[in-house]
């Protein structure tokens, strides 16, 4: 009898496995073979995650999206090639690419002062940065130089500077359930809408914003297969017909369960953290 297999540590199933850090034992990958469903966890590597979507037919969460380009730079094609919108954006492979085609006075950038940008990797804001001016970006550039050279991050995003408003929205994807909040900036000099950075989070969603941010949300997990992610949009202040704009997916929501519960009275853990029902509908 086929079973359900359980790779993340706070979710049980008829079998339980803890693989952080290593492969999986040919036992394992046995397991994986004869499973009807398996449960990965948030930090599930590629090799783990394709072993088992290329040999279970249901699994949860769906990656598929996130190791197809990791990253801003992920974000910004899979927007691109989906045709979603989203603030302009120039990649850059490595600095080198960057340098080959602005050369080491930055001319001819894609955008004017201020702009924004963004490392490939950082989480909570630490690789975002508003450039006002050519020194600024000269020292930013020196910095990811540095981590280049470190093998720490390789590759950047530079994009248009939208007027946001000192907030923008997050949409938590969990399962079929959408849960969504603002991220509210108090400080008018700090560019961040982190909660790490300070930002404030408001649940008081207007139906108008929720029904163009679940339309725009769900075309993104029609077309990814996204079930689990945390989704921030950004509403351009002034805009007339509240068209959102894609700014990145997050396929971590641990801090965004913890905001969700800040922002509500609602359990969310207990309430979504169990095998979700969309699952077992289809597995059973």
């Amino acid at each position: 009898m086929k079973h359900i297999l359980s790779f993340h540590p706070c979710i049980e199933a008829d079998v339980n496995i803890i693989c952080a850090g290593r492969s999986p034992t040919p036992f394992e990958e046995d397991l994986i073979k004869k499973a009807k469903a398996i449960i990965l966890p948030q930090g599930c590597g590629a090799r783990l995650y394709w072993l088992c979507r290329l040999n279970c037919p249901h699994v949860f969460p769906n990656f598929d999206y996130r190791f197809f380009a990791e990253g801003k730079i992920g974000d910004a094609i899979l927007f691109q090639r989906l045709k979603l919108p989203h603030p302009k954006t120039k990649v850059y492979r490595c600095l080198e690419k960057f340098l080959a085609i602005h050369t080491l006075e930055c001319l001819n950038l894609p955008f004017p002062y201020p702009f924004v940008l963004k490392g490939n990797y950082g989480g909570e804001g630490s690789m975002v940065f508003l450039i006002k001016d050519k020194e600024e970006l000269m020292k930013h550039l020196e910095m990811l130089k540095g981590m280049e050279e470190r093998g720490a991050s390789k590759g950047f995003v530079l994009q248009e500077y939208i007027e946001k408003g000192n907030r923008d929205l997050r949409v938590v994807v969990i399962g079929e359930k959408l849960f969504l909040y603002w991220r509210y900036q108090p400080n008018p000099h700090n560019f961040l809408t982190n909660v790490g950075a300070g930002a404030i989070i408001d649940h008081d969603v207007s139906q108008e914003v929720r029904k163009k941010a679940q339309f725009w949300v769900k075309k993104l997990c029609s077309a990814t297969g996204i079930n689990l992610a945390a989704i921030d949009l950004l509403f351009p202040k002034g805009g007339r017909d509240l068209k959102p704009l894609f700014l990145e997916i997050n396929p971590r929501v641990t801090t965004s369960m913890v905001a969700l519960e800040m922002a509500s009275d609602m359990n969310i853990a207990e309430e979504t953290w169990s095998l979700p029902a969309f699952l077992m509908n289809t597995i059973l």
